[in-house]
């Protein structure tokens, strides 16, 4: 009967998220944005039975939620209210097609997001460990100093504490300096790896040499590329930390839900002011917009089939849209010269790669990636996990799955985590506490 009453109050808050998308987009982004594309088909909000179709499909694969007891269950919550809903309300909304292929459509979203929910049921026996001495946080602690440091000299003179208003043209001023790759990968490992890792080791351990060493590396980001995110990533890992440490991770999804939900009336009753807009455009909307213009421009533009990944180009040469990133190319057509329209893994390693059917191609590369994080991470604390999976979680929203594996670093880190057993690493061994819910 819990699980039942548990499960309903789980539909009803997505359910009514879901309605307040539809309610501020009608009446904020569409008025205000849709000259950025946030449009509406006026000829589908008159068809009442796709209407309850596009919601039940934005509440259905809640079926298949079972609470948060894996890394995988609970990077799917931020999937499900950031990017799936957004997806499914957008393009109910917007789409300008034929009503049965945007049933279509939302009904392979629908697919892959009950795919993702349904990872954290699969489960082996073996263990994937590879017992070692070696203590591989020491080494990130120093990979995160040689890091910093090679920053610092990169850099020289260039590093400046600049003001949030300035950013722009700091970035400006560096963005040759860290053009080349070796550069780009170290400071993105440094940004999106390094510091979460030793941040959250730090609070675990009760070892200060990480978190100054975490923090001093964060303040040099912030000083050579402007990255407001470097710098708000230690008060967000530090406030979590403190508030999650002693409290079962049962209501996440309740919790975030229910915050989302507080956060849209107060900026629709309001207002609208730039920090409606920054919720409303960047935070959720856009996720829902910029997929729908995918589907848009790889209707007749030539697919990737993957060459939009270094790795793959490299060995290919057949990346359509040589001297552009993926973003860059859907963002000038759209834009303009200046828009890089990143967009996540659903649009990039799916839509953009081979069509329609890369819908359910991403999700099964992304659903057999949560079946590997799960396995490496059963043995370790979960709050630890999320911690240090911040940049990951907020990178696979808005770029590709493999982005976000390389570049961000995440692949590493669980490489990583197979080494470390609880026996070298008791500060992060996983408690008994079952955090289902």
């Amino acid at each position: 009967m819990k699980i039942f009453e548990k499960r309903t109050a789980y539909y009803l808050i997505a359910l009514l998220y879901a309605i307040l998308f539809y309610q501020g987009y009608m009446i904020f982004l569409n008025p205000f944005f849709g000259y950025a594309g946030f449009e509406v088909n006026e000829s589908r909000l008159t068809n009442y039975s796709f209407m309850i179709y596009s919601f039940a499909l934005s509440i259905l694969p809640i079926y298949l939620f079972r609470g948060v007891s894996t890394i995988s269950a609970f990077i799917c919550i931020f999937i499900f209210f950031l990017l799936y809903i957004p997806i499914q309300i957008t393009f109910y909304i917007d789409y300008d097609g034929d009503d049965s292929y945007v049933a279509y459509l939302q009904f392979l979203y629908c697919f892959g997001m009950c795919l993702l929910f349904y990872a954290d049921r699969v489960t082996f026996k073996t263990k994937i460990v590879i017992p070692s001495n070696i203590d591989f946080f020491k080494v990130l602690l120093i990979a995160t100093i040689l890091s910093t440091l090679y920053m610092i000299v990169k850099f020289g003179s260039s590093l400046k504490l600049v003001a949030f208003e300035d950013v722009y043209e700091q970035r400006s001023a560096t963005s040759e300096l860290g053009a080349d790759v070796f550069t780009a990968y170290i400071s993105s490992w440094l940004a999106y790896m390094f510091i979460p890792v030793c941040l959250a080791y730090g609070l675990f351990s009760k070892k200060k040499i990480y978190i100054i060493v975490g923090l001093l590396a964060s303040i040099i980001i912030y000083m050579a590329f402007a990255s407001k995110t470097a710098l708000v990533f230690p008060f967000v890992i530090f406030i979590m930390y403190k508030t999650l440490k002693n409290r079962s991770l049962k209501s996440s999804f309740t919790f975030m839900g229910l915050g989302l939900i507080i956060i849209m009336t107060i900026t629709l009753v309001l207002d609208f002011n730039s920090i409606t807009a920054l919720f409303w455009m960047r935070t959720i909307g856009n996720s829902g917009s910029l997929t729908l213009h995918y589907h848009y421009f790889f209707t007749d533009h030539p697919h990737t089939y993957f060459s939009h990944i270094n790795i793959i180009n490299f060995l290919s040469q057949s990346y359509p849209y040589p001297g552009k990133a993926l973003g860059q190319a859907v963002g000038n057509y759209y834009w303009g010269d200046e828009m890089n329209a990143n967009a996540n893994f659903w649009a990039t390693d799916g839509i953009a790669a081979v069509g329609d059917l890369g819908i359910v191609v991403s999700s099964v590369i992304l659903f057999i990636i949560f079946i590997f994080f799960n396995r490496i991470s059963k043995n370790y604390n979960l709050l630890f996990l999320i911690l240090t999976l911040i940049p990951y979680i907020i990178s696979v929203l808005n770029t590709s799955l493999f982005s976000s594996l390389f570049t961000g670093g995440a692949l590493f880190l669980f490489l990583i985590l197979m080494f470390n057993t609880s026996i070298n690493n008791p500060y992060i061994n996983e408690n008994p506490n079952n955090n289902r819910g």
